[in-house]
């Protein structure tokens, strides 16, 4: 860099005008040496000349980029000038003399791109014409560095376009390429942004950007005349912009943009195939510049390189489509054999799991694992039975699948339903006549049919073992029934034989457990219709045979079952704190859904601790079946719901009083046996008395409020309430026992 100006610039601006022309002359010498070394170099040199041959305070040499004023050596930037500043500079013109506000005289250099502010004192006089001369060397002096600067070494040029000849030629991938061709353009063209972009339809997309500040420029999309790449598509010349923001050839479109990234100058060349525009390609300056016609003819040369490219990767497609349509029929042949080995494959595994005595969720994951897709196992009723893989999410499906299956029709062939977001082959399961349900493959037909084939082959083999399994349900429920009978009827050692026989079957009444008994009846149809046949059993014996299996599984815990007459005897299993009256309301939708047309009604024992206590479950339960038949209300009673009436019933079939009075006291008797003789004597005289509190205080000689803490006590241990009439009978009745029994 050339050595800074110093006191002797200034004090020949002092003196007198001969001396004024050698300092002009030194000046000069001094931007041209400097401008030799590029417009950083020039920059930082004028703003120490300024700034001594003015004798100023300071000296700031302005560029507009992206809209806005900035020091040229603090582009990047975020902020720009003070505001005082950048009023002043925006409202000069071109060719304007110095203007000064204040301390601050400033001056153009260049258009509106570049600009000079001095600092000065208040009182100082301004030196308006000393600053314009100055001001006009520095002009010629950047002329002088951006022609030096557009005329580029030839053989470094020569380089360039040899670089990126050789990447097409070792390369057919076009990202390659063009990823090449930005980056030589955006170095060769001394650029901060390079893009490449493509026609398609009436768009120009951005292929390949390097350089930009924002993603959004790595997106661009511009119609024809929009942008300076939308003017080339639309002119097919190349088109140079010196002032972005200010240019009147090109559209507004993309101005923000601009801003954004800071871009100053732009130069874009079509890309050319056979006389038709096929793409642009485009350089950005963050900086004042212009582009000379060696610019320009070197971009344009990197756009023909591209352009080549492009063509020389669609002759390679060319010829990769012949040798993918000859290998394409080779590979059908295949397919077609690959689909007879596969349904073979399937078929001998299918068949393997069957004889080795395989569940059907097994069946589905083996199907699941052959087609590599979820399989669906549904009953007659679309009750999932089994899914694979066993952690396939079917629940969002189900009810579209649902859907679509009831529309399909009774076809006993592979049907595509559903649309596109949900499509799936589905196929009745047939053994003999007797429809069994659904197989479900999720996902459409593959190229070789392969889904059909391994669909009926998965029907076949879930029959045969739904088949298997309900000869080996049916004989295990007729031995289980008639263990439920032993239990039920038989004397107590029997009784306990047929438990241990039942434990020794797989059947467990460990905690707690209740008794249900089931009645049915055919509901009243409207002109003798027929209910729609969905799959009702061929009988009821059948049914009781299959209940447990056809359970959905959040209700699998009815451990046994019979059927004698029109009465269904259930013991089931409470877990996670259910009640009996709530396991029995589910129990009956169950029923209501295994046998449409059918009216079911439930009888409910009480909580057992122990099987031991089945058979008094059982007559509860009846008596409770019997208020159930007799209401016409509710569907599901359970004993402790229908008071004395329960009472009554069970003393028909021989109920036990002391037991009874036992359950009703409940709490009582862990009672102490004076506080106990204390509560019991408190009732006693409290029901005698006819339910007076007052009568009973009286009688007993005892403070009212004492009375009332023992009634409320006498409440919270029983969990009856006195003050229904009900529960007073049923405790009066309870005490009576009690003293007569005991």
């Amino acid at each position: 860099m050339a050595a800074p100006a110093s006191a002797p610039f200034r004090s020949a601006f002092e003196s007198s005008p001969a001396n004024i022309g050698h300092t002009l002359q030194d000046v000069i010498a001094s931007l041209a040496r400097a401008a030799d070394q590029g417009q950083d170099a020039l920059f930082s040199e004028a703003r120490i000349l300024f700034r001594t041959a003015l004798g100023a305070a300071d000296t700031r040499i302005l560029t507009r980029s992206a809209g806005m004023w900035r020091e040229w050596n603090r582009i990047e930037a975020e902020d720009g000038l003070d505001e005082n500043v950048a009023v002043l500079v925006d409202r000069l013109q071109p060719r304007d003399a110095p203007v000064r506000s204040g301390r601050f005289l400033v001056a153009p250099v260049r258009g509106s791109s570049v600009a000079v502010v001095i600092e000065i004192g208040e009182a100082a006089e301004a030196p308006a014409s000393d600053l314009q001369c100055l001001c006009h060397v520095l002009y010629l002096a950047l002329g002088s560095c951006e022609s030096g600067q557009g005329n580029p070494d030839k053989l470094e040029a020569i380089r360039v376009f040899q670089r990126v000849a050789n990447q097409i030629l070792k390369s057919g991938d076009l990202n390659d390429v063009f990823t090449q061709i930005t980056h030589e353009a955006k170095v060769r063209l001394s650029a901060d942004i390079c893009g490449v972009m493509l026609k398609e339809d009436d768009w120009l997309v951005m292929q390949r950007c390097v350089g930009n500040l924002a993603s959004a420029t790595a997106s661009l999309r511009m119609r024809s005349g929009q942008g300076v790449a939308g003017r080339v598509l639309e002119t097919g010349k190349p088109c140079a912009i010196e002032d972005y923001i200010h240019s009147e050839i090109i559209s507004r479109d993309f101005f923000s943009l601009a801003r954004a990234e800071r871009v100053k100058s732009a130069l874009a060349v079509p890309l050319l195939s056979q006389n038709e525009v096929i793409g642009a390609l485009e350089v950005w300056r963050r900086r004042p510049s212009r582009f000379t016609p060696q610019h320009t003819a070197e971009l344009a040369t990197l756009a023909n390189l591209a352009s080549l490219a492009i063509e020389n990767v669609r002759l390679a497609q060319a010829r990769e489509s012949a040798a993918r349509r000859l290998e394409l029929a080779h590979k059908e042949l295949q397919a077609r054999y690959d689909v007879i080995r596969m349904s073979a494959d399937l078929q001998e595994g299918l068949t393997s799991l069957l004889l080795a005595g395989a569940s059907a969720p097994e069946i589905a994951e083996r199907a699941s694992l052959h087609l590599s897709r979820p399989v669906l196992l549904l009953d007659r009723r679309l009750d999932v039975e089994a899914c694979g893989p066993r952690d396939f999410e079917f629940e969002p499906l189900l009810r579209d699948t649902r859907t679509e299956i009831s529309k399909a029709g009774a076809e006993a062939r592979a049907i595509l339903c559903g649309a596109a977001a949900l499509r799936f082959y589905c196929q009745r399961i047939v053994a003999g006549a007797e429809f069994l349900g659904w197989a479900v493959v999720f996902g459409g037909e593959d190229p070789g049919g392969s889904v059909q084939l391994a669909l009926g082959e998965i029907c076949v083999t879930v029959a045969l073992h739904r088949m298997k399994e309900r000869a080996a349900a049916r004989a295990l429920s007729d031995r289980l029934s008639s263990l439920l009978w032993d239990m039920v009827e038989a004397p107590e050692d029997l009784r306990r034989a047929a438990l241990q026989r039942a434990r020794d079957c797989g059947v467990d009444l460990s905690g707690d457990i209740c008794v249900m008994v089931c009645s049915f009846q055919e509901s009243p149809r409207r002109n003798g219709a027929r209910p729609p046949d969905r799959g009702v059993p061929a009988s009821w014996r059948q049914m009781v045979g299959e209940f447990a299996m056809r359970l959905p599984s959040s209700n699998r815990d009815v451990k046994l079952s019979t059927l004698r007459g029109d009465e269904l005897i259930l013991v089931a299993a409470m877990r996670g704190g259910a009640q009996p009256r709530e396991l029995a309301e589910a129990i009956c939708k169950d029923l209501d859904r295994a046998m449409p047309g059918v009216i079911t009604c439930v009888g409910v024992s009480r909580s057992l601790k122990s099987p031991d206590l089945i058979p008094s479950a059982c007559k509860d339960a009846q008596a409770a079946l019997t208020v159930t038949r007799q209401a016409n209300q509710n569907r599901v009673l359970a004993i402790e719901d229908i008071g004395v009436a329960g009472l009554l019933l069970s003393m028909r079939d021989g109920a036990d009083l002391r037991q009874f009075a036992i359950e009703k006291m409940r709490g009582l008797f862990n009672e102490s046996a004076r506080q106990r003789e204390a509560l019991l004597d408190t009732l006693r005289i409290y029901f005698a008395s006819n339910c007076s509190q007052s009568a009973t205080a009286k009688r007993l000689r005892l403070h009212q409020k004492t009375i009332a803490y023992r009634l409320e006590k006498i409440e919270k241990i029983t969990g009856l309430d006195l003050n229904l009439h009900e529960s007073r009978m049923l405790l009066d009745l309870a005490v009576r026992m009690n003293d007569l029994l005991a």
